[in-house]
């Protein structure tokens, strides 16, 4: 197997950053370049272009939630998979930065096709999440829905992406507390009044 090089993973971290809280048009090459301590010409070396960076940084964000999202077994208990999960969106809650694909999508505009369609990818891999949890509390549970379960998905994950961005905005975490409560609710409906808890996973 080919090693990783350290400067590699060094201009990955750093892009995670710069990406979850300035975005894709936020930062250059010479801003990665300080930060890392190397010249702007040894980035080009691993990312001839920002395209080719923007899409390593989504495909490695999204493979490391993806492996957290995968563990999580389906047939398990729905309280403590719902916890779990909301943990992955409260990590980085006061740190200034937000969910770095839902960053992202805000420009989507100006983004390369191919990391348009990581994004989707993303965000495709939430949805199918919280659908198969919904549609398990619909089938065991007799849960009501304001929508099918596919559709209430998409609501709740705008609404948990929705929440990171205001309580950024506001300084304020308890900004993110409603969208987890709506996925709480639907899920469990004995425990949509308990609080948050703590986060212990990373959405970074």
């Amino acid at each position: 197997m080919k090693a990783v090089s350290p400067v590699r993973e060094q201009l990955l971290e750093h892009t995670l950053v710069l990406l979850g809280t300035r975005g894709y048009n936020g930062f250059s090459y010479r801003d990665l370049a300080e930060l890392v301590g190397v010249k702007t010409s040894s980035i080009h070396y691993y990312f001839p272009t920002k395209e080719d960076l923007a899409l390593a940084a989504v495909q490695a964000y999204a493979a490391n939630i993806g492996e957290i999202m995968r563990g999580m077994d389906v047939n398990g208990p729905l309280k403590e998979q719902v916890e779990k999960y909301l943990a992955l969106w409260r990590k980085n809650l006061g740190t200034g930065r937000v969910c770095l694909c839902g960053m992202l999508a805000a420009e989507a505009t100006s983004l390369p096709q191919n990391v348009l369609a990581a994004l989707q990818a993303f965000y495709s891999m939430h949805e199918a999440w919280i659908t198969q949890r919904l549609e398990r509390a619909v089938a065991d549970k007799g849960v009501q829905l304001p929508a099918p379960p596919s559709v209430y998905a998409m609501t709740i994950l705008g609404a948990l992406q929705s929440g990171l961005i205001s309580a950024r905005l506001f300084g304020k975490p308890c900004r993110l507390d409603a969208a987890s409560a709506m996925l709480r609710s639907a899920v469990t409906p004995e425990s949509g009044k308990q609080q948050a808890a703590p986060a212990d996973a990373v959405l970074s």
